[in-house]
C-alpha cells in the first residue's frame, strides 16, 4: 500500500510540471483559419461595384427641394481669393495724326482696377475666365511754333470686359477684350501771350488683345503679382489711337 502511495505522488508530480510552466496571461492556441474568396468571389464583388452609380446619393441631394434638399455649391471655398486687382499702366500711346502721319507716338499712363466676375457664377471653368476693367488712360500732345502752339492733354475712361484663354490650370492665359466708355479731350491753343482753351467728349470704343498672368507671391496667402502685355485699340469719332504696353500691380 505504501508502495502504490509513492507511485502516485510522483506520478502526479511529473504530470504538474508542464501545468506550471503554462503562464496565465498567454493567449489560447487556435488553429490557423484561412478565410480568403475565391478570384470568383472577387469578379463578382467587382461586378457589383461597377453596376453602383457613386454620385447617386450627391445628385439627389442636388435635385432636391425645400429646407431639408437646400443644396449649396461649395465651389470657391478651397479658393481664398477675392478676385480683384489694382494695376498701374505704361507703355507707347499712338495717337492718330491730324497732319496726316500715321500717328504721334506718345507715353501713354494709367491705372485699372479689375474684378473678375465670373466668380459669381455658379461655374467653375467662368470663375477666372470672365472678368472685367475700370481703366483710366492719359496721354498728352503738344506742336507749334514760338507765335502759335497747341497743348492737348487726352483722357481715356474705359470700362471693358474679357473672355481669357487659360493655358490649362495655370495662373497665366490670352485674352480678348471689347468695351466703351467716354474720350475727354482738352487743348489749349497759344497765339502770341492769348491763351484760348477748347474742351471735348466724345463715345469711346476699346477693344485688344492681351497675355495676362496672376502668379502668388506666397504659398500661403491671397496676395498675387498681377500683371498685364496688351495691344488695345481706341475709337474716338472718326480717329483711332492704339495703345501698346503692359501692366503690374497686386490682385487679392
Amino acid at each position: 500500500m505504501k508502495t502504490w502511495l509513492v507511485r502516485c505522488l510522483l506520478g502526479g508530480l511529473v504530470l504538474s510540471t508542464p501545468a506550471l510552466a503554462q503562464d496565465d496571461d498567454d493567449p489560447y492556441a487556435y488553429p490557423d483559419e484561412e478565410t480568403s474568396r475565391s478570384e470568383e468571389d472577387d469578379e463578382s464583388y467587382d461586378r457589383r461595384v461597377k453596376n453602383v452609380d457613386q454620385t447617386d446619393d450627391f445628385r439627389r441631394v442636388s435635385e432636391q427641394e425645400g429646407e431639408d434638399g437646400d443644396f449649396k455649391a461649395l465651389s470657391g471655398l478651397d479658393d481664398p481669393n477675392l478676385g480683384v486687382a489694382v494695376e498701374f499702366i505704361t507703355g507707347a500711346l499712338f495717337v492718330d495724326s491730324s497732319r496726316g502721319d500715321f500717328a504721334d507716338t506718345r507715353v501713354g499712363l494709367g491705372v485699372r482696377a479689375t474684378w473678375e466676375y465670373g466668380r459669381i457664377l455658379d461655374s467653375e471653368p467662368l470663375r477666372e475666365a470672365l472678368w472685367a476693367d475700370l481703366r483710366w488712360t492719359y496721354g498728352s500732345l503738344s506742336d507749334g511754333t514760338r507765335f502759335i502752339s497747341g497743348d492737348t492733354r487726352l483722357h481715356y475712361f474705359t470700362i471693358a470686359p474679357a473672355y481669357e484663354l487659360k493655358l490649362g490650370k495655370s495662373d497665366f492665359g490670352f485674352f480678348a477684350q471689347a468695351g466703351g466708355g467716354l474720350a475727354y479731350q482738352a487743348t489749349s491753343l497759344t497765339v502770341d501771350a492769348n491763351v484760348t482753351k477748347v474742351n471735348g467728349l466724345k463715345p469711346l470704343l476699346q477693344y485688344g488683345l492681351g497675355f495676362r498672368g496672376r502668379p502668388r507671391l506666397t504659398s500661403s496667402g491671397n496676395l498675387r503679382l498681377a500683371f498685364r502685355v496688351e495691344a488695345l485699340a481706341f475709337r474716338r469719332g472718326y480717329m483711332n489711337d492704339f495703345f501698346l504696353g503692359g501692366s503690374v500691380g497686386t490682385a487679392f
